[in-house]
This record gives C-alpha cells, structure tokens and sequence, in this order.
C-alpha cells in the first residue's frame, strides 16, 4: 500500500527511486510538474495579468523556471526574480534558465515592488530546505508576505520544513500550495497552518518502491 504522507527523506528516496531505478529522465517530472502547477492555476481562478515567479537555485527553483516559460508561451505577462548565486545553480535548473533565456522569457534579479504583480509563484526553495532562510532571501519572503498578493507555493511555502512544519527562520505564506506526488508531513503539523492555505496534491510520476 503506498504512503499518503512522507517526510522529506521519503519523498526524495522515492523521487531518487523513480529517476534512477525506474529510469523517469527528471526533466520529465520537472514538465509535469510545471504543467500541473498551471492547470492548477487556471482552474483556481487567480489573476494571470501580471505573474511573478521567484526562484531559488535549486531544482524547485527549475519547476519555477518551467513554469514561467510555459506561461511565456501562452501569453501572459511574466517574469522571473532569479534569487541566489547563478554560479550554484542545479544542474536541472540551469537546464530550465538556458530554455527560459532562448524563449526570451524576462528574467530579473531585483524587483522594486511586488504589489506590482497580480500572483505571486514561490519556487525559492523545495523540501529539501533544512537550515534558515537568512539574509536577502529572508528579507524577500517577508517581502513578498507584506504584499499581501496571493502566493501559489510550487511543493512546498520556501521556509517551512517539510517534515516538521517548523519555520526556519522566515517562510512564505501561500494562499495555495500544490505539493508533489505525496502530502509532505511538515505541511500538516507544526506553523503550517500559518504557511500552507490551501493544500493540492498533484500526482507528476514519483511512486514509492514496491517492497
């Protein structure tokens, strides 16, 4: 019987699990992922005019990344707010950003002020967060949580500890969070209630062993 809630060390042993032994290609999952994060977004009923998507250098990052060119490619008035240092970038998500530059999607390092922008997509960091959120990333999310715009959480609030719901030193709070594959524990126990809003879990191809 496969789990209905994990801890962050299930959900990448079974992210790991479905890349490497199953033989699932990451940039795969990284689409469905982005593609679920849409379909979510045009059916909730939030203002596309004007979308902001912040993203960190890791591979949620990268999902955020995919979501903006998708986007892009429909349209809508978008652009990335690229948080971190470009020279760490993951692998998947310098991947996402070579695409994102050749569609000619805007990319920024900076934003005067995010009550511009009518949505707000957290893809800063993912489940695999565990130390504080320090610095001008701290200083961005509580930025971006005195806007007072809605925020769409891409797997998981950037901050929030995604097996013990524990803030780790600031956190985004979303109107909506769509978490992949499985419900992470740390977004039912703990400040999640003060982080998460809304909670879809949206199924991309990540499966547990069968032991």
């Amino acid at each position: 019987m496969e789990p209905t809630v994990v801890t962050a060390q299930q959900m990448q042993a079974y992210d790991k699990y479905t890349i490497e032994t199953i033989g699932m290609p990451s940039a795969v999952l990284m689409e469905r992922a982005a593609l679920s994060v849409i379909a979510t977004i045009a059916a909730g009923g939030f203002d596309l005019s004007r979308v902001l998507i912040v993203a960190g250098t890791g591979n949620n990052g990268g999902d955020g990344l995919a979501i903006a060119r998708l986007l892009h490619l429909k349209g809508i008035d978008v652009k990335v707010l690229l948080l971190g240092d470009e020279r760490k970038l993951s692998k998947a998500n310098k991947e996402q950003l070579a695409i994102c530059r050749k569609y000619q999607v805007k990319i920024g390092h900076s934003i005067k002020d995010f009550r511009d922008y009518t949505l707000i997509i957290d893809a800063l960091f993912g489940i695999g967060l565990t130390r504080d959120i320090t610095g001008k990333l701290s200083e961005a999310v509580k930025k971006i949580n005195a806007s007072n715009q809605p925020v769409v959480a891409v797997d998981i609030p950037s901050g929030l500890d995604a097996t013990t719901g524990k803030i780790l030193g600031s956190a985004i709070r979303a109107n909506t969070t769509i978490t992949f594959g499985y419900l992470k524990v740390g977004l039912t126990v703990g400040d999640a209630s003060k982080r998460v809003g809304k909670v879809i879990v949206k199924d991309i191809g990540i499966y547990a062993p069968e032991f």
